[in-house]
């Protein structure tokens, strides 16, 4: 019997090993395949089976092998390392469900921007990104996660291997190794061809607004009068200008006003009307149809260049705005090689168009000052500033070497480019975007009579600011721009002082997407078109700057504003040879110097 015993006792170790084999095995299989029925189960069932026939027979095996110490210790030991286990899984599985990441990168490189983060959690049906390639781009694929992990799963994404599935590539078109498509629905939209910066947030998050953004806005170009070109090779072009209206969804045509058709006329479908640097004068009766436009809750945006007569400064007051007549000259922001006529700008204004713009610049190659005057019902938010060093200059003769020479020149801060809002009556409203020509001259004479512009030599309201006040010109201009003058209008000073902070609340407090309930008209106007072209487009936030004022004009939603990428900041340390010597010879000399003073004072205690 005891023969037998320990027999047994050689082999019935194998039962505890072949269960816990099956017991990992079906665990193992059911987790990665994410179905347990048959093969998983039948195996977890039988792995207990083995491990139970061990556990009850191993008192019979080995005599009082429960009731030994070592066998309590190894018990406790398997317990303790089941729990481990148990803990690490449970932490794993919360955390794949209620992940949250810490980017410590000072320009966020491993986060979704807010914009891209709103489009994905705002999304109404689940959008599927396919990626044709022949291999797997680890920072690609971190940024598809935080596409999924932000919209909730609503965004998902699959490779596709081209030779693999050559139906597929066949179904899609890809042409090329890269190619990125965006699928929802029935709609497909082609968003990139991945190259060696990757995969672009930009180029993806736009295309993803764009799939439920329905038919493309259009954008037009007013032409006739010496406007900068839309096309591709022209000298001082906006050919990058079109090519991002054309990645935000918006379709750009030029127009011709004078000698149409239909006469002077905007079309019914005009987003926004762009009138970039015309350098003649327009006809009058182009004139009235843009403000006919504006008058039915048109869109426009206005650049004027100095050294241009464009013969727009009656329209512009009309709204509140009155044109310069020299150029900006800063003399504490500028960049090398242009000089202090072409300023650089980090003041903005609180309005959507800047509002994530921060203290990162923008460019303005000579540019014409705004000033701020009153202008019934019109609000006004100043855009950009120039430093306080900053003045106007009137005599364009004087440079290089720039000085300023009271009381002629202004001084700053300037105002380079104002927002402007007008609330439109009901039938204002109801009236068509091209009323008929009387009906245009008696908005005219209205708009005559009610406009009583400030003197012109008057400072504009940016610098209309007590001494001890704060020194921010964005929040100072808006407290004193809006304005609505009664039959019996009160001394302006007295006026301006007391409704001060009435107007500082007015205008801050303004939503720009409001026009659903109350529509407005809306104009921007630049001092200057030279940002926008394609020598300087690309430069700072200059292309943002136009982007974002297209996407506020045309109303579409703040988060399709401009997302822009995210660049790395150069963080290399460069060291000179006395500092490289220096640093070798403390490497080499000096921490051993350390240890053996130590152990010097450490031998001389215990002596």
């Amino acid at each position: 019997m005891k023969k037998r015993l320990t027999h047994l006792k050689q082999y019935w170790i194998f039962l505890l090993w072949i269960g816990l084999f099956l017991l990992v095995a079906g665990g193992t299989a059911g987790l990665l395949t994410g179905e347990w029925v048959p093969t998983p189960t039948l195996m977890l069932i039988f792995g207990t089976t083995s491990v139970s026939m061990w556990a009850a027979g191993q008192d019979r095996v080995a005599r009082g092998f429960w009731s030994r110490r070592s066998t309590e210790i190894g018990t406790n030991a398997i317990i303790s390392t089941v729990a481990v286990i148990g803990i690490l899984a449970a932490i794993n599985v919360l955390g794949a469900r209620y992940s949250h990441r810490l980017d410590l990168t000072e320009t966020k490189q491993f986060t979704l921007a807010p914009e891209s983060i709103a489009i994905a959690a705002n999304l109404e049906t689940p959008v599927k990104i396919w990626i044709f390639s022949y291999q797997v781009n680890p920072a690609d694929q971190a940024l598809l996660d935080n596409y999924r992990r932000a919209s909730d799963g609503q965004i998902s994404y699959e490779y596709i291997d081209p030779q693999a599935k050559p139906g597929m590539v066949q179904e899609f078109g890809v042409t090329a190794d890269g190619e990125v498509f965006l699928e929802a629905k029935d709609s497909r939209q082609f968003v990139q061809t991945i190259g060696l910066d990757g995969l672009s947030e930009t180029q993806l998050s736009n295309r993803i607004a764009q799939l439920g953004a329905g038919a493309a806005s259009k954008i037009y170009f007013l032409q006739g009068h010496g406007e900068r070109s839309v096309s591709d090779g022209q000298k001082d072009g906006m050919a990058r200008a079109m090519k991002a209206l054309e990645a935000k969804n918006f379709e750009v045509e030029p127009l011709t006003l004078s000698g149409s058709a239909n006469g002077a006329a905007i079309p019914q479908d005009a987003a926004v009307l762009a009138i970039i640097s015309p350098a003649t004068a327009l006809f009058k009766t182009e004139i009235t149809a843009i403000s006919d436009y504006l008058a039915a809750g048109g869109r426009v945006l206005l650049t004027v260049d100095p050294n241009t007569e464009p013969k727009l400064d009656e329209f512009a007051a009309s709204w509140g705005v009155q044109l310069g007549t020299g150029i900006a000259i800063d003399p504490e922001r500028w960049v090398q090689g242009l000089g202090p006529a072409a300023p650089l700008a980090i003041d903005y204004g609180q309005h959507p168009i800047t509002k994530d713009f921060g203290q990162d610049f923008s460019l303005f190659p000579v540019v014409k000052p705004l000033r701020l005057i009153e202008a019934e019902t019109v609000t006004a938010q100043p855009l950009v500033f120039t430093s306080d060093a900053s003045w106007e200059e009137m005599n364009l003769d004087q440079g290089p070497d720039w000085t300023l020479d009271a009381p002629e020149d202004q001084p700053g801060p300037l105002i380079l480019a104002v927002a402007l809002s007008k609330p439109v009556t009901s039938a204002e409203a109801a009236s068509p975007a091209n009323p008929t020509n009387d009906r245009a001259t008696e908005t005219e004479a209205t708009e005559t009579e009610t406009t009583e512009p400030l003197n012109p030599a008057e400072p504009i309201a940016a610098e209309e600011k007590p001494a001890d006040s704060a020194t921010d010109p964005a929040t100072e201009a808006e407290g004193t721009t809006e304005t609505a003058p009664t039959d019996s209008q009160p001394d302006t000073d007295k006026t301006d002082t007391d409704k001060t902070d009435t107007d500082k609340t007015d205008t801050t407090t303004t939503e720009p997407n409001s026009e659903a309930s109350k529509p407005e008209a809306r104009l921007v106007v630049f001092g200057d078109s030279d940002f926008l072209t394609d020598s300087f487009f690309d430069n700072q936030l200059n292309g943002d700057l136009f982007l974002n004022t297209i996407g506020w004009l045309a109303a579409v939603d703040e988060t399709q504003l401009s997302i822009r990428a995210k660049e790395s900041t150069e963080r290399s340390l460069t060291l000179t040879p006395p500092v490289a010597r220096f640093l070798a010879w403390t490497a080499l000399a000096t921490f051993p110097a350390i240890g053996f003073g130590a152990s010097a004072i450490l031998w001389w205690k215990r002596r």
